[in-house]
């Protein structure tokens, strides 16, 4: 099967079939958009190491069309989600020039270095902070951050000594009430493998403001075929279903590609899956509620215009080694109400 290839599902039901077809590598939505009151940016599974030859380097074109759509349209954050550092986390005797060619150079246009970082890695990141757009940087772990024993704690404290804005929870969960009435709901997805953690983020997300709640982890909470993980799946959707609230979005990676799936009968109601960073792999059969799978680098970006909604998630692939600029691509664009109401607006197909 060629690496390049969609499948989109329709929304009805009756159909209850899939779609396949070549990707129009040239397809794109130029269309104005609003200009919103939140944000996000979010791509998972960026922690490949650097090619030798930086435009063959999937991760620096995927970064690159990261800044571009963000000086296109600002945003107000930056979600990874998880798997930061391959193969096996980040270790203390390669911290610096992890750090470096990881983060600091790739995702620039993001960063803000603190004066210890200002010391050590400025040359990494030699634009002014003036012609960059430091944002909050949400980062999460995910199943190679935890393979050194010294990882988690690496990026969960000693990052943050050299990336002001780099904003990783030190617990289980974190939820964070940004612009626009949105709770972000931050889980080490890695924690509910090994055991539920009781209740503590039942009430957490039951006290959330809202009315908008986005859920981040790095796995999916839904079936995706070879790469579900049915623990974290069940302890999830019992934490969730007690807090008896409304859940929008839920954001994943681990999947190396991107997906939309949806699930009519219970929140969250719409899981976007953002997992090519720097690496694809092909989706395989899963939940019947997927409405859009793509084998292609890329990311997400999620938009509140207002604070009534609706929320609009739009999916960009992202050209490796193309000449004619660092830009995504649009191949899927979806909205969801407060109510839960999902609206397909755009798929990419031949």
């Amino acid at each position: 099967m060629l690496r390049r290839r969609f499948l989109v599902l329709t929304a009805s039901a009756a159909l209850g079939g899939a779609l396949w077809g070549a990707v129009s590598l040239e397809r794109s939505s130029q269309e104005p958009r609003p200009r919103p009151i939140f944000s996000l940016l979010a791509v998972g599974d960026t922690g490949k190491p650097r090619d030798l030859v930086a435009a063959l380097d999937p991760g620096l074109a995927v970064a690159a069309a990261l800044a571009h759509a963000d000086t296109q349209s600002p945003v107000t954050g930056l979600v990874f989600l998880g798997d930061n550092f391959y193969p096996d986390g980040l270790r203390e005797r390669e911290f610096k020039d992890r750090l470096r060619s990881n983060l600091v150079q790739p995702f620039c246009h993001f960063i803000r270095l603190t004066p210890r970082g200002q010391g050590s890695l400025k040359e990494a990141c030699p634009a002014s902070e003036a012609d960059r757009h430091p944002v909050p940087i949400h980062a999460l772990l995910g199943n190679h951050d935890y393979n050194e024993r010294e990882s988690p704690l690496l990026q969960r404290r000693r990052i943050p000594d050299y990336l002001e804005n780099w904003q990783m929870p030190l617990g289980d969960f974190e939820i964070r009430e940004l612009e626009g009435g949105v709770s972000l709901i931050l889980l080490d997805s890695m924690v509910w493998l090994r055991g539920e953690p009781g209740d503590a983020l039942t009430r957490a997300v039951r006290n959330s403001r809202g009315p908008w709640r986005i859920v981040a982890a790095h796995h999916p909470m839904v079936d995706t075929g070879k790469s579900a993980v049915p623990r974290f799946e069940a302890r999830m959707k019992r934490a969730l279903e007690r807090a008896s609230v409304p859940i929008q979005l839920f954001l994943a990676g681990h999947e190396h590609n991107l997906q939309v799936i949806e699930t009519p009968k219970a929140w969250p109601r719409l899981h976007v899956i953002a997992g090519s960073g720097s690496d694809v792999r092909e989706p395989t059969p899963g939940d019947a509620g997927r409405r859009f799978a793509l084998a292609d680098h890329g990311f997400a970006r999620i938009d509140l215009a207002n604070t009534a909604g609706p929320l609009r998630v739009t999916l960009q692939r992202v050209p490796v080694a193309r000449m004619g600029g660092p830009s995504g691509q649009d191949v899927a664009r979806f909205s969801i109400d407060l109510d839960g109401t999902v609206r397909n607006l755009h798929t990419a197909r031949d």
